[in-house]
């Protein structure tokens, strides 16, 4: 964990550094642009931590279980419950993530109907790869990604 100074910063300060902070990151149009400025901001394990964070409310927003969630990411179900409960409270993440899972929703119907209408034992298909297909949807469908 990354350690801070045990000197508080005044909260009228800290509310200037705040709007310093989302300003330089919202003023990024291209993604390329975004990753250099938080690879150049934030250390690795910094970094790895936050994707990780999104990740757990995301997955959770899926409702995929704690036991994959906590084997993809390599997180304990005691981080996963504390992000739950936060999810659960919070808003602002679940508004930014709602558009996510639901294009998520929609492309996996979409898949989901391929695999329904060229699926193994369909006739004229290629049994060996409608299976491997199928065998792969159902992994990305249980581990969420």
């Amino acid at each position: 964990m990354t350690r801070i100074s045990r000197f508080p910063v005044e909260d009228a300060v800290l509310e200037k550094l705040y709007y310093l902070m989302f300003e330089v990151v919202n003023c990024m149009d291209e993604e390329e642009e975004f990753s250099s400025i938080i690879n150049e901001l934030l250390s690795p394990t910094e970094r790895i931590m936050i994707a990780k964070r999104v990740a757990i409310i995301y997955l959770l927003m899926k409702k995929i279980d704690y036991s994959n969630i906590s084997d993809v990411l390599k997180v304990s179900s005691t981080t996963i419950a504390k992000f739950h409960s936060i999810m659960l409270k919070g808003k602002a993440i679940k508004n930014a993530l709602k558009g996510i899972v639901g294009n998520e929703k929609v492309k996996d119907f979409l898949e989901k109907l391929y695999l329904d209408l060229r699926g193994p034992g369909t006739y004229g298909v290629n049994w060996k790869s409608a299976w491997r297909q199928k065998i792969d949807y159902e992994k990305r469908k249980a581990r969420g990604f």
